[in-house]
Protein backbone atom coordinates (compact mmCIF):
# COMPACT_ATOMS: atom_id res chain seq x y z
CA UNK A 1 0.00 0.00 0.00
CA UNK A 2 1.99 3.28 -0.85
CA UNK A 3 1.50 6.38 1.89
CA UNK A 4 4.10 8.31 0.96
CA UNK A 5 3.42 11.82 1.58
CA UNK A 6 3.73 14.23 -1.12
CA UNK A 7 3.41 18.08 -0.47
CA UNK A 8 2.37 20.68 -3.40
CA UNK A 9 3.34 23.80 -3.29
CA UNK A 10 1.45 25.67 -5.53
CA UNK A 11 -0.37 28.82 -5.69
CA UNK A 12 -2.89 28.35 -9.05
CA UNK A 13 -5.84 26.25 -7.30
CA UNK A 14 -7.06 24.52 -10.84
CA UNK A 15 -3.15 23.19 -11.25
CA UNK A 16 -3.24 22.01 -7.39
CA UNK A 17 -6.44 19.92 -7.97
CA UNK A 18 -5.35 17.92 -10.76
CA UNK A 19 -1.84 17.24 -9.17
CA UNK A 20 -4.27 16.19 -5.77
CA UNK A 21 -6.44 14.13 -7.70
CA UNK A 22 -3.80 12.64 -9.67
CA UNK A 23 -1.68 11.78 -6.88
CA UNK A 24 -4.85 10.78 -4.63
CA UNK A 25 -5.86 8.49 -7.10
CA UNK A 26 -2.69 6.53 -6.70
CA UNK A 27 -3.28 6.25 -2.83
CA UNK A 28 -0.16 9.01 -1.90
CA UNK A 29 -0.81 11.39 1.35
CA UNK A 30 -1.63 14.84 -0.40
CA UNK A 31 -0.42 17.81 1.32
CA UNK A 32 -1.42 21.43 -0.31
CA UNK A 33 0.11 25.03 0.26
CA UNK A 34 -0.54 27.71 -1.98
CA UNK A 35 2.31 29.97 -0.79
CA UNK A 36 6.06 29.64 0.31
CA UNK A 37 5.25 30.22 3.85
CA UNK A 38 3.19 27.63 3.75
CA UNK A 39 5.04 24.87 2.15
CA UNK A 40 7.97 25.61 4.35
CA UNK A 41 5.64 25.10 8.05
CA UNK A 42 4.29 21.51 6.04
CA UNK A 43 7.61 20.56 5.39
CA UNK A 44 9.02 21.02 9.55
CA UNK A 45 5.61 19.82 10.51
CA UNK A 46 4.72 17.06 8.01
CA UNK A 47 8.21 15.96 6.67
CA UNK A 48 6.79 14.96 3.22
CA UNK A 49 8.71 12.42 1.08
CA UNK A 50 8.46 14.28 -1.70
CA UNK A 51 7.96 17.78 -2.87
CA UNK A 52 6.31 19.40 -6.01
CA UNK A 53 6.95 22.80 -6.04
CA UNK A 54 6.32 25.60 -8.65
CA UNK A 55 8.33 28.54 -9.10
CA UNK A 56 6.94 31.64 -8.90
CA UNK A 57 4.53 32.21 -5.05
CA UNK A 58 2.83 34.91 -4.04
CA UNK A 59 5.29 35.33 -0.96
CA UNK A 60 8.91 34.29 -3.07
CA UNK A 61 10.02 31.80 -5.07
CA UNK A 62 10.54 27.87 -5.44
CA UNK A 63 14.00 28.28 -5.51
CA UNK A 64 14.21 30.02 -1.87
CA UNK A 65 12.08 27.25 -0.57
CA UNK A 66 14.11 24.68 -2.10
CA UNK A 67 17.71 26.23 -0.56
CA UNK A 68 15.60 26.33 2.98
CA UNK A 69 14.13 22.56 2.66
CA UNK A 70 18.09 21.49 1.60
CA UNK A 71 19.23 22.51 4.89
CA UNK A 72 16.43 19.84 6.72
CA UNK A 73 15.50 17.27 4.47
CA UNK A 74 16.21 15.05 2.07
CA UNK A 75 12.99 14.54 0.88
CA UNK A 76 12.78 14.73 -3.08
CA UNK A 77 12.22 17.45 -4.68
CA UNK A 78 10.84 18.20 -8.23
CA UNK A 79 10.02 21.76 -9.60
CA UNK A 80 6.74 21.48 -11.64
CA UNK A 81 6.54 25.47 -13.28
CA UNK A 82 5.67 26.77 -17.07
CA UNK A 83 9.24 28.00 -17.64
CA UNK A 84 11.18 26.33 -20.09
CA UNK A 85 14.70 28.00 -20.09
CA UNK A 86 17.39 25.26 -19.63
CA UNK A 87 19.35 28.42 -17.62
CA UNK A 88 16.22 28.40 -15.31
CA UNK A 89 16.21 24.47 -14.83
CA UNK A 90 20.14 24.60 -14.13
CA UNK A 91 19.44 26.56 -11.37
CA UNK A 92 17.03 24.50 -9.92
CA UNK A 93 19.65 21.38 -9.84
CA UNK A 94 21.86 23.76 -8.55
CA UNK A 95 19.74 24.61 -5.05
CA UNK A 96 18.99 20.51 -4.70
CA UNK A 97 16.08 19.83 -7.24
CA UNK A 98 15.94 15.98 -8.17
CA UNK A 99 13.19 16.80 -11.24
CA UNK A 100 12.10 19.32 -12.93
CA UNK A 101 8.78 18.71 -15.10
CA UNK A 102 7.44 21.82 -17.31
CA UNK A 103 3.68 23.10 -17.77
CA UNK A 104 1.45 21.98 -19.23
CA UNK A 105 2.26 18.10 -17.96
CA UNK A 106 0.56 15.17 -18.77
CA UNK A 107 -0.59 13.80 -15.63
CA UNK A 108 0.48 10.11 -16.18
CA UNK A 109 3.74 11.56 -16.88
CA UNK A 110 3.81 13.35 -13.72
CA UNK A 111 3.15 10.44 -11.87
CA UNK A 112 5.09 8.34 -13.52
CA UNK A 113 8.35 10.91 -12.66
CA UNK A 114 6.97 10.80 -9.26
CA UNK A 115 6.90 6.89 -8.72
CA UNK A 116 10.31 6.56 -10.15
CA UNK A 117 12.19 9.29 -7.93
CA UNK A 118 10.48 7.87 -4.78
CA UNK A 119 11.90 4.19 -6.34
CA UNK A 120 15.35 5.24 -6.19
CA UNK A 121 15.37 7.00 -2.97
CA UNK A 122 18.72 5.73 -1.55
CA UNK A 123 18.62 2.00 0.52
CA UNK A 124 20.97 1.31 3.59
CA UNK A 125 22.30 -2.16 2.15
CA UNK A 126 25.74 -1.90 3.22
CA UNK A 127 26.86 -2.16 6.51
CA UNK A 128 30.71 -0.43 5.90
CA UNK A 129 32.88 2.44 5.75
CA UNK A 130 35.24 3.00 3.17
CA UNK A 131 37.97 5.49 4.00
CA UNK A 132 39.85 7.24 0.66
CA UNK A 133 42.51 9.84 2.01
CA UNK A 134 40.10 12.48 3.44
CA UNK A 135 36.84 11.06 2.21
CA UNK A 136 34.71 8.87 4.72
CA UNK A 137 32.21 7.05 3.04
CA UNK A 138 29.25 5.67 4.85
CA UNK A 139 27.42 2.94 3.04
CA UNK A 140 24.78 1.56 5.64
CA UNK A 141 24.03 5.75 6.69
CA UNK A 142 24.36 6.81 2.90
CA UNK A 143 26.85 10.09 3.96
CA UNK A 144 29.60 10.97 3.48
CA UNK A 145 32.12 12.91 5.17
CA UNK A 146 35.10 15.25 4.26
CA UNK A 147 37.94 15.95 7.31
CA UNK A 148 35.56 14.33 9.47
CA UNK A 149 32.73 16.99 8.67
CA UNK A 150 29.39 15.51 7.33
CA UNK A 151 28.97 16.52 3.54
CA UNK A 152 25.86 18.23 2.21
CA UNK A 153 24.89 15.98 -0.18
CA UNK A 154 21.72 15.85 -2.38
CA UNK A 155 19.88 13.03 -3.28
CA UNK A 156 20.84 12.85 -6.82
CA UNK A 157 24.43 13.56 -6.42
CA UNK A 158 24.69 10.42 -3.42
CA UNK A 159 22.75 8.30 -5.74
CA UNK A 160 25.63 9.34 -8.35
CA UNK A 161 28.49 8.99 -5.86
CA UNK A 162 27.29 5.11 -4.25
CA UNK A 163 26.66 4.22 -8.03
CA UNK A 164 30.01 4.86 -9.42
CA UNK A 165 31.83 3.76 -5.77
CA UNK A 166 29.58 0.71 -5.94
CA UNK A 167 31.41 -0.14 -9.50
CA UNK A 168 35.20 1.50 -8.68
CA UNK A 169 37.28 1.98 -11.50
CA UNK A 170 34.60 0.63 -13.67
CA UNK A 171 33.81 3.12 -16.81
CA UNK A 172 30.06 3.89 -16.75
CA UNK A 173 27.96 5.11 -19.55
CA UNK A 174 26.21 8.68 -18.98
CA UNK A 175 23.15 6.38 -19.87
CA UNK A 176 23.43 3.93 -17.17
CA UNK A 177 23.72 6.84 -14.64
CA UNK A 178 20.59 8.47 -15.83
CA UNK A 179 19.02 4.71 -16.12
CA UNK A 180 19.98 4.47 -12.25
CA UNK A 181 20.02 7.82 -10.73
CA UNK A 182 16.87 9.33 -12.76
CA UNK A 183 15.23 6.00 -14.13
CA UNK A 184 13.40 7.18 -17.31
CA UNK A 185 13.73 7.87 -20.75
CA UNK A 186 14.15 11.11 -22.96
CA UNK A 187 13.84 13.63 -20.01
CA UNK A 188 16.78 13.88 -18.40
CA UNK A 189 20.27 14.41 -21.05
CA UNK A 190 24.36 14.78 -20.95
CA UNK A 191 24.10 18.33 -19.52
CA UNK A 192 21.30 17.95 -16.36
CA UNK A 193 24.26 14.96 -15.76
CA UNK A 194 27.10 17.00 -16.14
CA UNK A 195 25.46 19.86 -13.67
CA UNK A 196 25.03 17.08 -11.10
CA UNK A 197 28.56 15.72 -11.38
CA UNK A 198 30.07 19.17 -11.38
CA UNK A 199 28.54 20.08 -7.95
CA UNK A 200 29.12 16.91 -6.93
CA UNK A 201 33.19 17.24 -7.57
CA UNK A 202 32.82 20.62 -5.99
CA UNK A 203 31.80 19.42 -2.77
CA UNK A 204 33.97 16.28 -2.23
CA UNK A 205 37.38 17.19 -4.61
CA UNK A 206 39.92 18.87 -3.25
CA UNK A 207 40.49 21.07 -6.76
CA UNK A 208 37.24 20.27 -8.41
CA UNK A 209 38.94 21.78 -11.58
CA UNK A 210 41.76 18.59 -11.53
CA UNK A 211 39.23 16.10 -9.97
CA UNK A 212 41.18 12.73 -8.29
CA UNK A 213 38.13 10.74 -7.66
CA UNK A 214 35.64 11.26 -9.98
CA UNK A 215 36.95 11.33 -13.89
CA UNK A 216 35.41 12.14 -17.05
CA UNK A 217 35.65 9.31 -19.84
CA UNK A 218 35.70 11.99 -22.59
CA UNK A 219 32.53 10.24 -25.25
CA UNK A 220 31.83 7.74 -22.63
CA UNK A 221 31.22 8.73 -18.78
CA UNK A 222 32.63 8.82 -15.90
CA UNK A 223 34.64 6.69 -13.57
CA UNK A 224 35.05 6.67 -10.11
CA UNK A 225 38.90 5.81 -9.27
CA UNK A 226 40.28 3.90 -6.38
CA UNK A 227 43.10 1.78 -5.33
CA UNK A 228 42.38 -0.56 -2.79
CA UNK A 229 44.92 -0.77 -0.33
Amino acid sequence: MVNEKILIVEDDIDIMEVLSLTLVNANYTVLKAPSLSTGWHLVGTQQPDLILLDVNLPDGTGFELAKKIREVSDAIIIFVTVNHLIEQKLEGFEVGADDYITKPFIPKELLARVQANLKRRIPSKQNHVVHIDNLSIHFDEKNVYKDGQLLNLFTKEKLLLFFLMEHANQVISVDQLIDHVWGYDGVTDLKTVSVHISTLRRKIEDVPSKPKWIQTVRGFGYQFVYKRE
